[in-house]
């Protein structure tokens, strides 16, 4: 691999590190009253208000939680399907690949449940109407649904709603991988990504999720898989993405560009029933989130993202991720926190959760890391009988 690949690469780790602090930061202002409204109760805010500042402005991008979260996705699309495309999946790679996968995602966010529970019962939840009230007492259903975590979640570590998506996009991954080399959707990407869109945005249609048999599961894998899928195929195109963007000259307004886009759904589209017109800015986001991840590796814009301070942030963003939600709330509560002045204190908690993260990536992360690599490699080296054995769906110099 070259220089100039690796310096992609290390980019996108950064780019994780930015949405992790995106989405500390989305979760710090839910717990101000005035902008959980906007998200729980589905109010819209008042204009020139303090939230309507950070929701209906491009000042959101600092807090798009959701958006955080779709970048997160589409980036596991892409960083997962790059082993596949240097060697197409067989049934030892494939039994290799669900070993490291399964105990790269679950040993940290079983120790992140032990975290999140520790501080619930050191620091007791007080349900009410508002995000911070969402977070009723642990019990030992809604911690085998957080364990096991591909039927659902609880609000007890609430991030890791996110994580059931990864779950089983990770495991629907490979056949994915094969459906879209057989359909020929990376040759055809520019239908194949607008299609993917469509799919997502039609898929919160309320009509379109009465239909769905077994909505509770169905109707946001439908929203989500699409995304991971977009990652894919920008994946198989990689090579044609860097090429096309060596002829751009101007990169910082396509970069504005696809920020405004992602952020388009609360400033183009204000709260209510998802319609028409939320579901064109639904899709104008993902746009943005599409383009926004070739950007941070195949553009100049990915110099940033390479930097000392926001590469260590992508290297713990995993570990951000799990273990900030549980420390704001637990704060939140013990102060009482009910109004813009708790923005202060959530402001010094941060360093709190920073150092926790890196802690917890030590302790936790990185060995887990190092244990699905043994595991992966463990069953890569297994015996396999020759009948269960698929062939290769395409040959590895195949276009």
């Amino acid at each position: 691999m070259s220089e100039a690949q690796v310096a992609r690469y290390r980019s996108l780790d950064g780019l994780r590190g930015v949405a992790s602090f995106v989405v500390l930061g989305y979760h710090a202002l839910l717990i101000v009253p005035a902008v959980s409204a906007l998200y729980v109760a589905h109010a819209n805010p008042a204009l020139l208000s303090p939230e309507w500042w950070l929701y209906a402005t491009p000042l959101r991008l600092l807090f798009a939680g959701h958006e955080a979260v779709l970048v997160f996705f589409v980036l596991s699309g892409f960083v997962l399907t790059l082993p596949f495309l240097s060697r197409p999946p067989t049934g030892r790679s494939t039994l290799a690949y669900y070993g490291r996968r399964i105990v790269r995602l679950y040993l940290p966010v079983w120790a992140s449940l032990v975290v999140a529970l520790a501080l619930a019962l050191a620091v007791p939840r007080q349900p009410g109407p508002t995000w911070l009230g969402s977070h009723h007492a642990p019990t030992v259903g809604t911690l085998w649904h957080d364990a096991i975590l591909v039927l659902g979640t609880s609000n007890l570590n609430s991030p890791l709603w996110s994580l059931t998506w990864e779950v089983w996009f990770s495991l629907l991954m490979p056949l994915m991988y094969l459906v879209i080399r057989f359909a020929r959707a990376d040759r055809w990407w520019w239908a194949a990504i607008p299609v993917l869109i469509a799919v997502s945005a039609l898929s919160r249609f309320a009509v379109v999720r009465q239909l769905l048999p077994a909505a509770w599961l169905t109707d946001d894998l439908l929203q989500y898989l699409p995304v991971f899928a977009i990652g894919m195929i920008v994946a198989f195109n990689r090579d044609g993405v860097s090429s096309a963007a060596a002829s751009v000259r101007h990169w910082w307004p396509v970069v504005a560009a696809a920020l405004l886009l992602t952020v388009a759904p609360s400033i183009a589209a204000p709260n209510g029933s998802y319609g028409v017109r939320q579901s064109v800015v639904y899709a104008a986001s993902l746009i943005g989130v599409t383009v926004i991840l070739c950007l941070a590796f195949a553009s100049p814009a990915r110099r940033p993202l390479e930097t000392r301070p926001v590469q260590w942030a992508g290297t713990r963003s995993f570990s951000i991720y799990l273990v900030h939600e549980p420390i704001l709330v637990a704060v939140a509560l013990l102060v009482g926190a009910s109004g813009w002045w708790w923005v202060p204190i959530a402001a010094l908690t941060i360093p709190v959760i920073l150092v926790v993260a890196e802690l917890f990536y030590r302790l936790v992360e990185r060995p887990s890391i190092a244990l699905s690599r043994t595991v992966g490699r463990a069953l890569s080296a297994r015996p396999v009988p020759a009948a269960a054995e698929p062939r290769p769906a395409v040959t590895p110099d195949a276009g």
